[in-house]
């Protein structure tokens, strides 16, 4: 049963959603609009804050590490009284046990920012998971520009059932990383720069959501629309040429046309699959 219905069961109107939509949308509809598309399940990184903390941390560390070093060198002149600097058994200096605790203790608290960043610092999640983790959400490419639109045009034409400060969020989009990001090639990429393309009736799928200007498209059928246009044109340009080069005898041409159409063919497999540039050219050489 989707908000529709339980508005409908619950007496509530069409002119009650548009009047009170913070109180009959609010985040029970965004939440269902963003979960029901990847390309809409998008977060912030907070990276300006996370940095902003460790380099806090870092310049409280780097100053406990100036009280340790300059007690050690007043602790090793000769006019200092016989201590024993070699020994954590024998050590008799509180004040330099309290720099080093107070160093562990930021320390910690420095390395669990780096290794979970936003992962739950309670999470029970081992170090080496976290520092993987860390690493996959900074090497994540920044959200498409039509995705950060479309949650944009929701917020529009859903305005207040979400309180303004709390979408001031997707106003950062050098700042959003996507939950489960996906590979697009450049060709897909370009087709959806066209706002005709995304609502083309041949991959519109039935409406999940109650509102009526949110439309969900099929990436299944796009992805399949996508890979039948590479391959038709993937075959046009491995046998045109052999029909080209059996009307023609001079071997300077012969060798142009081949040239011409092997940095054709580099470029098509470029922009039509995800591959690395040395997998595009190991396919143009097979």
């Amino acid at each position: 049963m989707n908000l529709t219905d339980d508005n409908v069961s619950a007496g509530i109107s069409p002119e009650d959603l548009r009047k009170k939509p913070w109180k009959y949308i609010g985040y029970r509809g965004f939440s269902k609009f963003i979960a029901s598309d990847n390309d809409f399940f998008i977060f912030r990184r907070f990276s300006e804050l996370t940095a902003r903390v460790l380099l806090a941390l870092q310049d409280e560390l780097q100053e406990l590490e100036s009280q340790l070093l300059i007690l050690e060198n007043r602790l090793s002149q000769a006019s200092a009284p016989d201590i024993h600097n070699g020994s954590f058994r024998q050590e008799t200096q509180q004040m330099r046990l309290r720099l080093i605790r107070e160093i562990d203790s930021r320390l910690r608290a420095y390395s669990q920012i780096i290794t979970t960043s936003m992962v739950s610092a309670s999470a029970n999640i081992p170090a080496d998971e976290l520092i993987i983790q860390h690493s996959d959400l900074r090497s994540r490419s920044r959200v498409p520009k039509k995705d950060v639109i479309s949650i944009s045009n929701w917020f529009h034409n859903h305005r207040n059932a979400i309180l303004r400060e709390e979408t001031e969020y997707i106003n950062e989009p050098n700042d959003l990383f996507a939950v489960v990001p996906k590979a697009k090639t450049p060709l897909r990429q370009l087709l959806e720069r066209s706002s005709h393309f995304r609502l083309w009736r041949l991959w519109r799928k039935g409406p999940i959501s109650e509102m009526e200007n949110v439309h969900y498209g099929s990436d299944q059928r796009i992805d399949l629309f996508v890979a039948l246009m590479s391959t038709v044109v993937g075959l046009m340009m491995l046998i045109g040429p052999l029909w080209i080069l059996a009307f023609v005898t001079q071997t300077v041409k012969r060798l142009g046309i081949i040239t011409a159409f092997l940095v054709i063919f580099l470029c098509f497999v470029s922009f039509t699959t995800v591959a690395r540039p040395f997998e595009s050219l190991g396919a143009t050489a097979a």
